[in-house]
């Protein structure tokens, strides 16, 4: 695209055709993607990386040179130096609007995309059908975990994204990928409690800022992400898909500031959904204990929402339990949470015994840790995380999943189940020993290994002596 200084762009509301950069470049616009409280987002016609979001306003209108003056000192938060996938602007549009130019990966879809899906299948009668197109159980766990370490970084840094709603949230279009990217980065500000702007989307607004308390902050994101979560999980939101407000539209708004009871209350029943997915069926209970703190204790005290990292950390731990209902083996072809039957709830197949096998997790204390009164069992501590493994390849790290170091720990091995064999891949320099059941012996592991099916209890050790390290326990 070259500079064109003589360009003269068309208007960007109503007929929206080309826009101008303060490098000179003229951009050819195509359709729209989001419209937001402050401006409108539309892809560009050259390149479908580029995105411009220009001002719902004239350049001379207040609120617009207020965009304007926020959208440059973002320019200054250490947003890129940190990795952070968020669409920062590349340069500003200075004709006919304000506005800004930003970048995406390729192959993105926004996650509004996965809601509207599901619930117009609801709708239409075809019950789980745009559920499962959709990426089913595991493309939502993966999403979501990625989103919440994101948000963690970013609420680490001081930093709040200020309007996050599935409009501006970009997710991989490929059911096999969980990339996530963040637009919209013009609210993006310095604000742990209280920034003084009232900013939200319809629906993922924080109760305090409907009731005009306090503005946008770390603690409204985690708002809007515990409700974009919920209902990207069970096809309900937490508050106005409840009976009292299907029963009368005006409570709507009440609902939305909180002042009727969440769905799931566990005192008060007057709200309850009707509908929707059983929690049970899509949600582990500590994702069940994070959505009732944050809707029902989060309410009125926003310190009580649970933080980005608990988020993060009990959304990869669901996705570490998670089962291929095999198309193979008559199944549906989505995922579903762990259970002894090995029946997928969606559809009731169960798949065949000895397809998925779960690791337990523990770690294998120094006796000299314990005092001198222990005995060598008391080594054995469960930590209470759990690894599923069948036929796809998976990664055990250094930290399980569902622990605060797990997003930044190092693989150590993968393993999958090939045929009646448990096939092991050691990463380099990784110390990996093997004990079966009934022996002291630790077996060092190297390179590729294939365990043959035995029925006996197995333990993969991250670490051998008396030091403390982590371990693995499973049935092969």
């Amino acid at each position: 695209m070259k500079p064109t200084a003589e360009a003269q762009p068309e208007k960007v509301l109503g007929k929206v055709q080309r826009v101008q950069d303060d490098r000179g470049y003229v951009h050819e616009l195509g359709k729209k993607l989001a419209e937001g409280g402050q401006g409108i987002v539309i892809t560009t016609r050259a390149d479908a990386r580029l995105l411009v979001k220009v001002s719902k306003w004239s350049s001379t209108d207040p609120r617009s040179i207020d965009w304007k003056r926020r959208i440059e000192q973002v320019h200054r938060l250490p947003i890129t130096e940190n990795d952070l996938p968020i669409a920062m602007p590349r340069a500003l549009i200075v004709k006919p609007r304000a506005g800004y130019v930003m970048e995406l990966m390729d192959g993105l879809v926004p996650l509004e995309q996965l809601l509207t899906q599901a619930q117009q299948a609801f709708l239409d009668g075809e019950g789980l059908s745009g559920y499962l197109a959709s990426g089913g159980l595991r493309r939502r766990l993966r999403v979501l975990a990625r989103l919440a370490r994101v948000m963690a970084k970013l609420h680490g840094l001081g930093i709040a994204h200020g309007d996050l709603s599935p409009k501006n949230v970009f997710v991989s279009e490929s059911h096999e990928h969980g990339e996530v990217w963040l637009i919209d980065c013009d609210n993006l500000t310095y604000a742990v409690r209280d920034s003084g702007l009232q900013l939200y989307t319809p629906d993922f607004g924080a109760p305090e800022l409907l009731r005009g308390d306090r503005g946008i902050s770390t603690y409204t994101d985690i708002w809007s992400f515990a409700v974009m979560a919920f209902q990207l999980l069970t096809v309900l939101h937490p508050f106005k898909s409840g009976d009292l407000v299907d029963q009368d539209s005006e409570r709507e708004e009440p609902a939305l500031r909180g002042e009727l009871p969440w769905v799931d209350h566990p005192e008060d029943e007057s709200n309850r959904a009707s509908l929707g997915i059983p929690r049970e069926l899509v949600c582990t209970s500590a994702l069940r204990n994070l959505f009732d703190r944050c809707f029902r204790l989060g309410v009125l005290d926003a310190s009580e929402r649970p933080v980005m990292a608990e988020w993060a950390e009990a959304f990869e731990a669901a996705v570490a339990v998670q089962v291929l209902c095999n198309m193979d083996h008559g199944g549906c072809g989505s995922t579903f949470l762990w259970n002894r039957d090995l029946c997928c709830p969606f559809c009731d197949t169960a798949q065949p015994a000895g397809t998925v096998v779960p690791l337990v997790h523990l770690v294998c204390a120094a006796l000299d840790e314990l005092g001198e009164v222990a005995s060598p069992n008391d080594r054995w501590i469960r930590t209470g995380h759990v690894q599923t493994v069948a036929g796809e390849p998976i990664t055990l790290r250094s930290a399980p999943p569902g622990t605060a170091s797990y997003a930044d720990s190092g693989p150590m091995l993968s393993l999958q189940i090939v045929a009646d064999d448990l096939v092991i891949h050691i990463e380099r320099e990784r110390q990996v020993f093997l004990q079966t059941a009934g022996s002291t012996k630790l077996l060092p592991l190297r390179g590729r290994v294939s365990l043959p099916r035995r029925g006996v209890g197995m333990v993969l050790h991250f670490g051998s002596g008396e030091q403390t390290h982590d371990v693995w326990r499973f049935n092969w």
